[in-house]
């Protein structure tokens, strides 16, 4: 089983890493949260902040926005892209052949989610080290003789993101194990991605959002990852008494809720995903 698994997942990689269009696509969707944080979202989280606030202090909370909303966009959009691989497999009937071969289905399947999540938590780890970079251009990973990520801090936002991955990867293997047309997928994955980092609060705050949408986007899963890095990446820094991130809405089905909160409700979609990828078999495409 080892040996299928492992000789499944090279042939996805290849496939991914020779498909040069497919990678550009991939990393192009962190670029765009850059981008759409320089030109809108960035201006939002510095008002936050009081007018007699030192400007390196905003530029602080804005740099240290920016990186919770890249990571927590990219796990989503990266597993979306990464979904092409299979799509395409499916399109072109590779996947029934597969099916007809002594390999057991759910090691099939699984091989497509280990890649997802391998490559997903690789592109999302890169886009932490080019905030991180970020920051220390502009002066923000230390101030006022405090580092703004110091190690301890560091891996508890990457574990963040690592449940990020395996969720989101999770979730759209299983979405997408059931569309088999290339032109749909790439419909779904414009779609998802183009309100992914609004729906989630990663671009804008949840706070300015009214409550009751702001409930409505706490339900998906992805929020409460955001949720998460938002967390420990605000955590014991001195200025989040001086603005509104304190009262950041942390919210699940309209209750108010703490990290671990956001933690159980994602491991616990993690566990029914897992369990859908396996227990429910993809009909073959004729």
């Amino acid at each position: 089983m080892f040996s299928q698994l492992s000789n499944l997942f090279k042939r996805h990689f290849l496939i991914f890493a020779k498909d040069k269009k497919r990678i550009f696509f991939t990393f192009m969707s962190p670029m765009i949260v850059l981008l759409c944080f320089a030109l809108f979202a960035r201006n939002i989280y510095i008002g936050q902040m009081p007018k007699q606030t030192p400007e390196i202090i905003k530029n602080q909370y804005a740099d240290i926005s920016l990186m919770i909303g890249l990571l927590s966009v990219t796990t989503f959009t990266n597993a979306i892209s990464l979904s092409s691989v299979m799509v395409t497999d499916s399109e072109r009937k590779i996947l029934n052949d597969l099916y007809m071969t002594p390999v057991k289905t759910s090691v099939i399947r699984l091989s497509y989610l280990l890649f997802n999540i391998f490559l997903n938590i690789l592109i999302t780890t890169l886009m932490y080290l080019i905030s991180i970079f970020w920051m220390l251009g502009n002066k923000t990973f230390i101030v006022n003789n405090q580092t703004t990520i110091p190690f301890q801090k560091g891996m508890y936002i990457w574990f963040s993101v690592i449940i990020g991955c395996i969720l989101n990867s999770a979730i759209f293997v299983f979405i997408f194990s059931y569309v088999s047309n290339s032109a749909a997928f790439s419909a779904l994955s414009a779609s998802l991605s183009g309100i992914a980092g609004f729906l989630i609060g990663a671009f804008v705050p949840l706070i300015t959002f009214p409550r009751a949408l702001a409930e409505i986007s706490s339900l998906i899963p992805a929020t409460q990852i955001s949720n998460l890095i938002k967390y420990f990446a605000l955590k014991d820094l001195s200025f989040i008494n001086q603005s509104n991130a304190s009262f950041e809405f942390y919210i699940l089905l309209g209750q108010d809720i703490k990290w671990w909160g956001s933690l159980l409700y994602a491991t616990s979609w993690i566990a029914l995903m897992f369990t859908l990828n396996f227990a429910i078999k993809v009909p073959k495409i004729r």
